[in-house]
Parts: C-alpha cells; structure tokens; sequence
C-alpha cells in the first residue's frame, strides 16, 4: 500500500462506498436534532456507553448478507430497561430513527438501519436473572448469548434449545426471528419457547407480557383473559425492544447417540420419507439432514482443507439424535430409528462410529466437538462468509421436487468461479418440525461479500429461487412483513401470490402506526406514502 493512494485503491477493488445522503427530503435524522439527541443521551446513559465516532458506527453498517452497507449516526449501549425507556422517549422527541441490535449474527440485513438514526446495542444487558430448575425455565436480559446461557444451564442438567446461529449469538433476538434449531421437531420453534417478556414500545411505555403481567408465578399457564405473547412475533424489532425474557428450558439427557444413516445416491426421494418415519416416532430428541458439504466445512481446519474432504465425503447424512437415562434405553431408541430408516429403503448405510471417529481423529474439529457444535450450536462462521436462502414447507413430501426446482435456479443463475468454494456449491440442509408435519429448507451459498458481482449472482439466484418455490407453494418464514411493508414492487408482488396475507399486512400496519407514532422502531416505510423513501440502495 506505501505510496499508493488509498481511495483510488478502495474504488479499484469495488469496496462500496459509505453514503451520506439516506432520504430525499428527511424529516427524520435531521443533523441539527441528531445533535441535540446525541448531547441528552449522553446525559442519560454516560458518554462512555454513546457515540457518533465514524469509526465505531461503521463497524455496524454490514452484516453476513448482501444487503449494502449502511451505518446508523449514534451508537448507544443501554445497561438496564430504564436505559432503554430513556434512548426512546429522547428518539421521539426529536424523530431519530432507532434500530435494535443483538449481535447482528444474520444474514438478512435486519440490523443495517436502512435511514441511520440510533443504533440500540443491548450486549450490556447480559443478565442472567434466574434459572428455576424445578420447573424448568430461565429469565435473561437481551445481551446474553447461546454459549452463556448453555453453559449455566447445563450444569444444572437442563439445557435450552441450540441456537440456529453461532453460539455467541443473543438468545432473546434468535428466537423471536423464530430459531430453526434441530430440537424443533419435538420442542418446536424458538417463538414457541417463549413464556413472558418486558418490551419497551416505540413510544417509549413499558409493557409486560405472560404471567408476570397479572402478578402469576412464570411456571403459571397464561390466564385469564386474552394472551398477548403473540405481540412481537415476527415483528423484527419494529414494535420494540425488549428488555426481558423468560423461556422455557428441557432436561439434558444423562446418556446421548448419534445414529449415522448415509446414502451416497442422488435419490432424493428416499429422504423426506426417512426423516418423517424417525419424526413421527418421535423417539428422537433432534433430528435434521445435510449434505457433504457441512461435514467437510466441520471437519476441515480450513476452507481449502474443507473443499478436499467434502468430495469423498458421502452426499446425504440423516442425523437423528437419542437420548435417555441409560445405555440400554437409547441403544433401544437407536435401533428403532434404524428399522424405521431401512424400512423406506434398503439404500441407507449406517456410518460406525469408529469410522466417524477415525475420519475425525486430529482434525480441529472432532466429532466429540461435531456432536456438541450440533446439539448446542449448529453452524460455524465461515472464513469467506455464506448467504443462506429458507423458506418454509407446508408437507414434507414436496421436498424432492422443491429442492431439485431450488437447487437448479439457483445454480443457473450464480454459476462458478475460482474460489476455493465454488458459487455454485451449494448445501442444502432441511429441518423438518412439529413432528414431521412441516419443515424448514435452506440452501447455503458461499460467497465473496468484498465482490460486487458475486453478491449481484447471489441476489438474483436468491430471487430466482424464491420464484420457483413460491410456485410450488413453499412460504417465507417469521414475519416478512415488517421488511416488505412499503417495498414498492416486491411488497406487491408478494400480496398477489398470496392474497390472504393481506389481512395480517393490514394488521400489522395499523398496530405499528398504533403503537410507533412517530415510526422511529425500525422504520422501513413512510406513513402516508407506505413507500420507502431510500435515496439510494
């Protein structure tokens, strides 16, 4: 870089640049009140904990998606809900937009304030206020993460359910973006875990949800009268923060196998019906299925490393996880999934587990780590970053054709390249849920986020993906909404496939401009143009 100029360099490898106009016309995030915001909230939390320092904001302005950069103004850590109460109250005031912000683990762009404004960065309030064992559930602030919160809970024999993010991910934002985790066959979603909360409202009113709003123990059914749990899901953080929340937990089984069916066919028929024959037994703690390709990206200590082991690899793996309080009960259990497995067809083998074990031995990460990583924490961060696409399925039997349908849409679009993870590699996982009945399908795609055309493939093989598997009645999953309300042609063209959302999109609408008045929470889209006003994307 010595002698070189740094922003000819910057514009030569095509680094987006950071904009500085966000609106046309803003009446919102004036600087003259984005000052007078930043002195009082200052006063409010201590200047040590808020800053319009550039070099801290931009560190928020990106996420895993290729969804472009975009920083907020100010940056404020709250410690306690009054913290909260007070970033609020002064963001009405002067209509400085405010973007809730856990750890900003996703890849979807939901924590890139799309207007600047305010970013709420809740990691100080990593409480943990109590862990019930006897009736099994734990209260905790927004900042405490997968790994904290396992940990605790584990020593106590119990455990939550694992995060469908890395494990230094929050709890609280994971599971109100509905958390497909490979417990949720037998437990269901993370939005199904949730027992009661405190959120404050954009207008800067504290409301609390569950039994603790009528003074009942939090092991108490909800009752009487109507129960308004229901108020943040999939809301994304448009209708609050919360503060507080408290979830269920589940016993940690004293004994634990994983039974290893593989088939290195491209039959994909035999799949979905597999995975049903293990859920509807429902012996089974957890249950999932993936590819080579998430095998290789576990076992190698790097990406090149990875890329050689995912071909001689087996194709499909079908995990089903059991547990019980002794070795007899789940060599039992272990059996049973195996007949129900070969009953669908004779193709599957059964992987030993001294294979497994040998395939793994000196590696970085083992299969004693793979069994934790995929029991407690699911994913790993890739070293050159991944973009994934999911949608929701209404029956499992449409899972042959859905992903082939998927698979080559996607594939046509992004095409290859010479990374050391092709574009077009791409892993499928798919988790079934509520015993079978529905399920949940992804597509990893691994990219070059430093890459303009790279992150152009990807968009567009997203939204040819998303085409196909509208057409063969696939569903976005958890609150779309809240993002697409006031999208232009993408909010429309999802209100003509399906028109009977309309109903929940008029909903939605009419209680965030109920309870955001000034639209400060997450704002997406202007009131009365139910347009977005974004200069520039």
């Amino acid at each position: 870089m010595k002698g070189k100029d740094i922003q000819t360099d910057l514009r030569e490898r095509k680094i987006i640049k950071v904009p500085t106009i966000h609106e046309l016309e803003r009446v919102h995030n004036t600087p003259e009140n984005l000052e007078k915001a930043y002195k009082e909230l200052q006063d409010a939390l201590g200047e040590e904990w808020v800053s319009n320092d550039f070099n801290i904001t931009l560190a928020y302005a990106r996420d895993q998606s290729v969804i472009p950069m975009n920083h907020p103004d100010i940056v404020a850590l709250p410690g306690s809900t009054d913290d909260v109460i007070s970033i609020m109250r002064i963001a009405n005031k002067y209509k400085i937009d405010v973007m809730p912000y856990g750890s900003g683990l996703n890849t979807l762009g939901l924590t890139i304030p799309p207007y600047g404004g305010i970013l709420c960065d809740t990691r100080r309030m990593d409480q943990i206020f109590e862990i019930d064992e006897e009736n099994m559930f734990c209260t905790i602030g927004p900042g405490v993460t997968f790994a904290q919160l396992q940990t605790e809970t584990l020593k106590r024999k119990l455990r939550l359910i694992n995060p469908s993010t890395s494990a230094n991910a929050m709890v609280i934002s994971n599971l109100c973006m509905g958390n497909i985790s490979t417990l949720c066959n037998k437990y269901g979603l993370g939005l199904d875990h949730i027992i009661g909360y405190k959120v404050v409202l954009p207008d800067g009113n504290l409301m609390v949800c569950g039994p603790k709003a009528y003074g009942a123990d939090n092991a108490h059914v909800p009752g009487p009268g109507p129960d308004v749990r229901a108020f943040i899901r999939g809301s994304l953080g448009t209708m609050g923060i919360i503060t507080e929340m408290t979830i269920r937990l589940y016993p940690d089984p004293d004994v634990v196998e994983l039974v290893v069916p593989i088939c290195d066919e491209e039959d994909w028929g035999i799949i979905a019906p597999a995975l049903k024959a293990i859920c509807q037994r429902n012996i089974v703690i957890e249950n999932a299925y993936f590819q080579n390709t998430y095998m290789g990206i576990f076992l190698g200590e790097s990406n090149l490393e990875s890329s050689r082991l995912i071909p001689a690899l087996p194709r499909h793996y079908v995990v089903p996880v059991t547990g019980g309080y002794s070795e007899e009960e789940v060599n039992i259990k272990g059996e049973i999934c195996k007949q129900d497995i070969l009953a669908v067809s004779p193709k599957f083998e059964f992987m030993p587990w001294e294979t497994v074990e040998e395939m793994s031995a000196g590696r970085l990460v083992g299969i004693d780590k793979f069994t934790k990583f995929f029991r407690e924490s699911v994913r790993v961060q890739r070293v050159k970053g991944s973009f994934f696409v999911g949608f929701g399925m209404d029956h499992l039997e449409g899972l042959t054709e859905l992903n082939k349908a998927m698979m080559k849409a996607m594939s046509t679009q992004v095409g290859t390249d010479e990374n050391v993870f092709s574009a077009d590699l791409i892993a499928t996982y798919f988790q079934p849920y509520d015993q079978g009945r529905v399920g949940f399908i992804e597509f990893d795609i691994f990219i070059d986020q430093t890459n303009p055309e790279d992150m152009l493939r990807t968009i567009m093989g997203t939204v040819a993906a998303q085409g196909v598997s509208f057409k063969m009645g696939s569903r976005p999953c958890f609150g779309v909404w809240p993002l697409l309300e006031g999208a232009g042609p993408v909010h429309d063209y999802i209100g003509l496939l399906y028109p009977a959302a309309g109903n929940y999109a008029d909903v939605f609408r009419d209680m965030k401009m109920i309870y955001d008045p000034n639209n400060i929470c997450n704002r997406r889209w202007d009131y009365e143009t139910m347009r977005m006003k974004k200069a520039a994307l």
